[in-house]
């Protein structure tokens, strides 16, 4: 089976990230899948963002009508200053503007809408990572994830296996939680650092989402981590691939099942002309 191009927050080289617009043109530009991240919003609305601060990807600094909502707070250990997802209601999200496009922040019920209107016009069905952001966090204020997720999912028929939908989170016992939740795969995202082995996570979890370097050493060299969660029966999607069609070459001469990429394109090129490289 041919690795997978997943369009990493849709295609952020070409549009905004975790925008509907930028969904639909990561399908169009090739992409099997994509891959978003989810936030809450004060009144439990899954939102579609990376960061539950708000300043990077929206016009809300310069909102007037929310200055006094900027604060400081500690997520995961770490001071952040800003305008936060969960201090604002939805109907409040949608006055703003994503940065640049000026589209409004999108919700995870309108992006399963999506995928499931993209398929139906591909003829083909296209799969979504979603990445859930901070639980332990959401969870500490008032508003639990898990749950929330996997009623939404239930709610559009895809919560069951066959849909080609993944849940994943760096928070390992967020993973955990979900593991007797659901039967829907579940990944494990890893960054350079952390401590793990491949058959650990194979008692929790379906496959691992290591960061690229991890997967590659100088983005040409396997590290060997591909055929060692492969050999504790997990798949192995790999973060994230902004390189050219070399680099994309790499990554699935090493054998990972899928690839988040900024330029689905880019990666669906060099799938094309899979070859060994020299």
């Amino acid at each position: 089976m041919s690795p997978l191009v997943i369009g990493h927050r849709g295609a952020p080289t070409h549009l905004a990230e975790n925008t509907l617009a930028s969904f639909r043109l990561a399908f169009r530009l090739g992409a099997d899948a994509v891959e978003t991240d989810l936030v809450m919003s004060r009144d439990g609305v899954l939102v579609l963002s990376h960061d539950p601060e708000l300043s990077r990807t929206t016009d809300v600094p310069f909102r007037p009508e929310f200055a006094e909502r900027r604060t400081r707070k500690v997520i995961d250990g770490r001071l952040v200053e800003g305008w936060f997802v969960d201090d604002f209601t939805l109907a409040e999200l949608h006055t703003l503007r994503t940065s640049p496009a000026g589209d409004r922040l999108a919700t995870f019920d309108e992006l399963l809408l999506l995928v499931a209107q993209e398929s139906a016009r591909f003829g083909r069905r296209f799969g979504l990572h979603v990445e859930l952001k901070h639980p332990s966090y959401f969870a500490s204020v008032g508003l639990p994830m898990a749950g929330k997720v996997i009623g939404t999912l239930r709610d559009h028929g895809v919560d069951e296996p066959g849909h080609g939908l993944w849940l994943q989170s760096f928070d390992e016992s967020f993973v955990r939680t979900l593991s007797p939740m659901t039967r829907l795969p579940l990944v494990q995202l890893l960054d350079v650092g952390r401590p793990f082995t491949c058959h650990r996570v194979a008692a929790y979890a379906d496959a691992i989402g290591p960061a690229r370097r991890m997967v590659l050493e100088g983005d040409r060299r396997s590290t060997g981590l591909v055929a060692q969660a492969h050999r504790a029966g997990l798949q192995v999607f790999a973060w994230t691939m902004r390189g050219g069609v070399e680099q994309a070459r790499a990554f699935f001469a090493a054998g990972v099942d899928g690839i988040f990429s900024d330029d689905p394109s880019v990666a669906v090129e060099a799938r094309q002309i899979l070859a060994p490289i020299g």
